[in-house]
């Protein structure tokens, strides 16, 4: 017996109405994409319990009705027992005479609803005010050396230029600004620490992500040091992170203390009179520190200024952009220059007219100083990038399976180690294995695993230095007639680089460079990196300048950034490349790539001669359907065989087998 649940609400269902259920978790024929359960298309009557479910949905007229365009939480139960937990779909109402007859539906599990559980949100929207953190050339030094570590190290500051072509030289007669050498005369360059982005760790991000969205991830793999040494850098904007960004802070309202006419001290708005059109705004404003002045009307910015100084009288033209009701407010920020240090406004005055010679229709004074200091706001720095993209990349690097244990609670592991978990079950007395059909797998001749390209010019050079073959990409060839795979993840990967100190051999630190070969600042897709360790920077000193004392001190010590989990040669376990690549820092090349580590054991199998697939018939009960996961293995008649998908008549038990031999 079918039984289906939307919420608490048992659905009436036809008698004799078939509903099959295909299950399918990765595919043969396109290993890019990932499956999960789902239903055919099915229809339950328009019955009176049903219309109420539906509120009537063919009924157009009805406000408040049934909202079809997201998915329902639903489950399905076989004789009381649950078979599968996850959401309906309504897609259409049959009419008949005039009268509705049937709703037709269809039946998704809960691996499924991850992608309408995230919808469009991005990396931004997560909440990460655990590792929001001062900006502060203190605090950002002891990021960068690990010193004192931010977050318990779980926030980093990355040796990665987002503008600068830093180089190295430890010649005290070279003081290039981009030098990032330590000179002991301390010469006023070296590492600014406004150049410097910070990153965070990438299972931080993944609590976050089940935090806002009530979900549980379980996974030995994700408390596996192949991923917990991960971050992602914080580069959202081409450039630095606030200094030369017009929109790298949020202004801040000028607070004023009284007003008269059309503004409200309580909240710094003036309301615009419904017959002014255009507003002549007159300001001044008492400072020692360069600043912007901004407006906004109706929370929306419309324009800045920015001045050196005090200011005394300055007009700004609101000009047919304003209607009756129309809400203003000034703010002020640091300039687009600003280095981090504190902005202080001492007092500020401002006055509105329609038209010169008319009489002001307000006016609000301060004299309450007020300073402009920023938190870097983690969720702030995040690259722009889906929360979906996010999980998709990720899957993509490591051949991980999510497999839905309900509606909010997901088991995540390598494709290697989830078919480990499986159970063997023998089904021979409920297989016809007086038919089964042989088929040649449908496989292409080559499968291209990728990074997104880069276009730094580091990255640019390798790659065509490289036939068009990224640094980190692989191109796997395949004996086999068909079209290419691309198979790509979501993120980009840099190659690093030791500098060479022009004065003395080479440094033992890595740098990355998000600059392009015009010597440009780069943005690319988000950059995924290791950083499993500090390492000792004594031998070449970093020089750091920090935001109030423009000289240079020493660090000894920073985070190592790269693309392997460990700074001991013999201790790496895991490279971020697909391919076969030397690693900058060792200096060598290690065969634990991702190819190597989470793909070859399957590709192996997928493009083995002895492959096949088998398709046969079978009746499987529901004691027997309901108990099957994807990575059960089945023994039909003395062989063993994979599962690449079952479909399954709920009503009739009759089932449809394709399954791979186990080589």
């Amino acid at each position: 017996m079918i039984e289906i649940y939307i919420g608490s609400e048992r659905l009436d269902t036809f008698k004799d109405e078939d509903v099959n259920i295909k299950l399918s978790l990765q595919n043969v024929k396109d290993i890019s994409k990932l499956f999960t359960d789902y239903t055919q298309n099915f229809q339950v009557p328009a019955s009176t319990k049903n219309n109420k479910v539906f509120k009537h949905y063919y009924n157009a007229d009805i406000d408040g009705g049934f909202n079809a365009s997201l998915r329902q939480d639903a489950t399905l139960f076989i004789n009381k027992e649950v078979f599968r937990e996850g959401s309906i779909e309504l897609l259409s109402v049959d009419i008949k005479d005039g009268k509705p007859s049937a709703y037709d539906v269809v039946f998704f599990s809960a691996g499924v609803n991850l992608k309408d559980l995230f919808g469009e949100d991005e990396l931004i929207d997560l909440d990460l005010s655990a590792y929001d953190h001062a900006y502060d050339g203190g605090v950002i030094r002891g990021a960068m050396e690990g010193t004192t570590p931010l977050h318990s190290g779980n926030v980093i500051y990355p040796l990665i230029s987002p503008v600068d072509d830093w180089f190295y030289d430890s010649g005290s007669s070279t003081h290039d600004d981009n030098d990032i050498a330590y000179h002991t005369t301390n010469d006023t360059h070296g590492l600014d620490y406004y150049e410097l982005k910070p990153a965070i760790r990438i299972s931080k991000l993944i609590d976050a992500i089940e935090s806002k969205y009530g979900i549980t991830f379980t996974s030995d793999f994700f408390a596996d040091s192949k991923f917990t040494d991960l971050f992602l850098w914080g580069h959202r904007r081409e450039g630095y992170m606030f200094f030369n960004q017009q929109n790298g802070f949020t202004a801040q309202k000028i607070d004023f203390t009284s007003a008269t006419g059309l503004f409200d001290a309580t909240t710094d708005l003036y309301t615009n009179n419904s017959f002014i059109t255009t507003l002549i705004w007159k300001y001044s404003i008492t400072s020692t520190n360069d600043y912007q002045v901004h407006w906004y009307i109706n929370g929306e910015y419309v324009m800045s200024r920015q001045h050196s100084g005090s200011v005394t009288n300055q007009e700004v033209y609101l000009n047919a952009w304003l209607k009756g009701g129309d809400k203003i407010q000034m703010r002020f920020s640091p300039p687009i220059d600003w280095g981090g240090e504190t902005i202080t406004i001492t007092s500020s005055s401002i006055s509105g007219r329609p038209s010169s010679g008319a009489a002001d229709v307000f006016t609000a004074t301060t004299s309450t100083s007020q300073s402009f200091t920023t938190d870097v706001i983690m969720s702030d720095q995040m690259p722009e990038m889906k929360v979906y993209d996010f999980m998709t990349g990720l899957v993509k690097m490591f051949n991980l399976v999510i497999d839905p244990v309900s509606r909010t609670k997901f088991n995540v592991e390598p494709l290697d180690d989830w078919y480990a978990d499986g159970n063997n079950y023998d089904i021979t007395e409920h297989v016809d294995i007086s038919s089964i059909k042989v088929v040649k797998p449908e496989l292409n001749r080559r499968i291209s695993f990728k990074y997104q390209e880069s276009g730094s010019y580091i990255e640019e050079a390798y790659r065509n230095a490289n036939g068009g073959v990224g640094y980190g990409d692989l191109r796997a060839d395949f004996n086999f007639d068909g079209a290419e795979l691309p198979y790509e993840t979501t993120f980009e990967l840099m190659k690093y680089q030791k500098l060479d100190d022009l004065s003395n051999g080479v440094t033992n630190f890595l740098v990355g460079k998000s600059i392009d070969k015009e010597g440009k600042p780069y943005i690319g897709a988000p950059i995924i990196f290791y950083s499993p360790s500090t390492i000792d920077i004594s031998a070449y000193p970093i020089g750091f300048l920090d935001e109030t004392a423009r000289t240079t001190t020493p660090s000894d010590q920073v985070y190592l950034v790269g693309n392997v989990n460990n700074r001991v040669a013999a201790d790496v376990t895991q490279m971020l490349s697909y391919g076969l690549e030397v690693d900058a820092f060792h200096e060598q090349s290690f065969v634990q790539t991702l190819y190597n580590q989470f793909w070859e054991d399957y590709i192996t199998d997928l493009y083995s001669s002895q492959r096949r697939i088998y398709q046969m018939k079978a009746i499987l009960p529901a004691k027997v359907s309901s108990r099957l996961k994807m990575n059960d293995k089945l023994d039909i008649n003395g062989r063993r065989y994979v599962i690449n998908e079952i479909q399954i008549n709920l009503r009739t038990d009759e089932a449809t087998l394709e399954l791979l031999n186990d080589v």
